[in-house]
């Protein structure tokens, strides 16, 4: 049976990798499997090649090294295909020659069956029922030629598509698309393998969104499949592994519960209000508290937080099965999984370290008189995190979050802190609280669980970043939804003793799914549901890109250069479409607001002058500003003649000394600045 499950399982992945990503999509699935293959030495010398966590830790190692080939061949000037794929063989048949063979693991695993191979499966199946029908809408288009997104997915996907466009134009360091003048400080280790695979495809276009989607799919099942592994080692019982998985990943929040209880007692019609709702965020809606987004969320919208976690996981799986006893082979190899972390995302590879950490101290707890001596040790595992850290600094990877960290409580943390908290992770929070307490005895297995649960706890409340008070509750938030499993799974496994436990385990485990999973039931559904035209705070539920949109947008990243800078106004475009032109037209802007950053002054202060360019009714500042910002092509359509007088502009057609018309058709208007122009007044 568990045979025929993983096969049913390979072939709804294919299909489905097809269906999102077409016959371009599948060819890249190819390259990302592919890309495992550096890895897996690396996971064989941790786990075996014969237990299948040697195999699903070389996933997370492979993509790992092989990002760092692609910016390798990038920084030597190898960039064209054959120098590249060159660089990447050359990196992989070294750490295959090179890796040792061991007949025995550095961390050696309980024995693996067929109930645990089910189990696992059957977990995995989470990720293309989650992300299939979200997938399947990005982008898509409606009768009208209308091209949609589902809102959220503008705030992450299209912000990726906008990056991931900008890596592929192999220039190091990279140039921040929302201020063109500046470069980029953000963790893109993650995007370098599609920015890669999009460069080298003709043409680009969508296939930088095609790709995007097949990347987030396969990061899915590597991420869960750690998840399922690193939860196994603690607690090495199939089933109740995959009901503290599933707890964590379908089933984690109340805020579905919680809402539409709200709704029933108000009369409201239920289904109606729920769609109108950013359900996994209740906490921040109606508490002004902290926001922890599911599991669903890491493989819709972050999956460089996911890959980043699914390294972690690898050390925290080493930890929990070697201890305070771990060979130094084990030590550094739990090093470069927290290395590998900290290079996809520096703030949770910090966070999975200290995880790390606080495990051997608590593990170490036993034996005080000898806890020097394993701490010197394990100190080990440090060095390749620190060249991890230099690599981030060196290359400008770190957006700033590390120096605009603050300790303390944050005013988000201090927002209805318990309410906040039990909505967001009451059902999995209770049965990881219940596996800390109903067994007798402890096991050194566990402990990572309650470093996590500690380290989570911590970050959550204090710890907060004044830039982005929202950062830190979904970063911590991942922490603990990953780590909770271990705790949970102790509980779970009370069933195995029979009799009354087995009943009683049973009964709580319905109760904390039909609490919890209300939210991820809504929230998928709304993740692909793109025929929502109503609003929300400060945006659409669904960004629409109209037809006449589209060909603008088309002709931009067909006939301007590369490298030109295309402006909107980002002051009267707000959340709704504020990465518009860098991830549809493929351009950059001179000003913008990118949300997904941490917000700067810099942002702010050049969109109001891009603002000002759009409604003062000189044509000579106008000019002024546009050569003085360095635009290239200014754009408008009905976003801008909605909340722009039409005097101010139809400046720019009045005057063609200084903007001379490119492109119209019945709702967009581009025109190109004209170099050194002094237009009259």
């Amino acid at each position: 049976m568990a045979t025929a499950m993983a096969w049913l399982l390979g072939g709804a992945v294919l299909a489905l990798t097809v269906l999102i990503g077409g016959l371009g999509g599948a060819a890249y699935a190819v390259v990302v499997v592919l890309s495992a293959v550096p890895g897996l030495p690396l996971g064989f010398l941790l786990f075996g090649r014969r237990h299948v966590a040697g195999w699903l830790a070389g996933f997370p190692f492979g993509y790992a090294v092989t990002a760092l080939s692609i910016w390798l061949a990038i920084v030597v000037g190898a960039s064209a295909l054959p120098a590249m794929l060159a660089v990447w063989a050359l990196v992989t048949a070294t750490l295959w020659y090179f890796v040792p063979r061991r007949p025995v693991p550095l961390a050696a695993l309980p024995a693996w069956g067929r109930r645990d191979t089910l189990a696992l499966v059957a977990f995995l199946w989470l990720v293309p029922l989650l992300v299939g029908p979200a997938f399947r809408n990005v982008g898509t288009m409606d009768q009208e030629g209308n091209r949609l997104y589902r809102a959220y997915f503008t705030a992450d996907f299209l912000w990726h598509t906008a990056l991931t466009t900008e890596l592929a134009r192999f220039s190091m360091p990279p140039v921040n698309p929302y201020v063109a003048s500046e470069p980029l400080h953000y963790y893109w280790t993650f995007f370098l393998l599609p920015a890669a695979a999009a460069h080298h495809a003709t043409p680009m276009g969508q296939a930088v969104e095609r790709i995007l989607l097949v990347n987030n799919l396969y990061t899915g099942l590597a991420f869960f499949g750690m998840l399922f592994v690193a939860t196994w080692v603690a607690v090495p019982r199939a089933f109740a592994v995959l009901g503290a998985c599933a707890l964590a990943a379908v089933a984690a929040s109340a805020e579905g519960a919680y809402s539409l209880w709200t709704q029933w007692q108000k009369g409201a019609p239920i289904m109606a209000a729920v769609r109108d709702l950013n359900i996994d965020a209740i906490t921040a809606w109606q508490f002004g508290g902290l926001r922890i987004d599911g599991l669903p969320r890491s493989l819709w919208y972050v999956p460089q937080h996911a890959m980043s976690v699914a390294c972690g996981l690898i050390a925290v799986a080493v930890v929990a099965v070697t201890g305070t006893t771990a060979t130094m082979g084990a030590i550094l190899m739990s090093g470069v999984a927290l290395a590998c972390a900290t290079i996809m995302s520096p703030i949770l590879g910090a966070a999975f370290s200290v995880v790390y950490g606080l495990s051997v101290v608590l593990g170490s707890l036993a034996t005080a008189a000898q806890m020097p001596r394993i701490l010197a040790r394990h100190a080990v595992a440090a060095v390749p995190v620190l060249l991890a850290i230099a690599w981030v600094y060196g290359n400008g990877v770190l957006e700033g979050a590390g120096g605009a960290l603050q300790l303390g409580v944050g005013p988000l943390a201090r927002s209805h802190p318990l309410m906040s908290l039990m909505l967001s992770l009451g059902p999995v929070l209770a049965a990881a609280l219940a596996g800390l307490v109903v067994w007798r005895s402890w096991s050194r297995a566990v402990l990572p669980g309650l470093a996590g649960l500690i380290v989570g706890g911590v970050a959550l409340y204090g710890v907060h970043v004044p830039l982005d008070e929202a950062y830190i509750g979904f970063r911590a938030g991942q922490v603990l939804l990953v780590t909770m499993p271990m705790l949970a799974a102790r509980y779970f496994a009370l069933a195995d003793l029979g009799g009354w436990r087995r009943a009683a385990v049973f009964a709580s485990a319905v109760l904390l799914f039909a609490i919890g999973s209300p939210t991820t039931v809504i929230d998928a559904f709304n993740a692909q549901d793109v025929t929502n035209r109503t609003s929300a705070p400060e945006l659409s539920w669904t960004l629409v890109v109209t037809p006449a949109e589209q060909l603008g947008l088309k002709w931009l990243a067909r006939a301007t250069p590369e490298d030109a800078v295309v402006q909107v106004d980002p002051i009267v475009r707000g959340r709704q479409n504020w990465t518009y032109i860098p991830s549809l037209a493929q351009r950059r802007m001179a000003a913008g607001l990118p949300i997904s950053l941490l917000n700067k002054p810099i942002y702010m202060e050049a969109s109001q002058r891009v603002h000002t360019m759009y409604v003062t009714l000189s044509a000579n500042r106008a000019c002024g500003i546009a050569h003085g910002l360095g635009i290239d092509y200014v754009y408008m359509d009905t976003a801008e003649r909605s909340a722009i007088p039409a005097p101010a502009l139809e400046k720019f057609r009045q005057y063609p000394e200084c903007f001379r018309s490119v492109f119209r058709n019945g709702e967009v208007d581009i025109f190109a600045v004209v170099p050194q122009a002094t237009p009259r007044r």
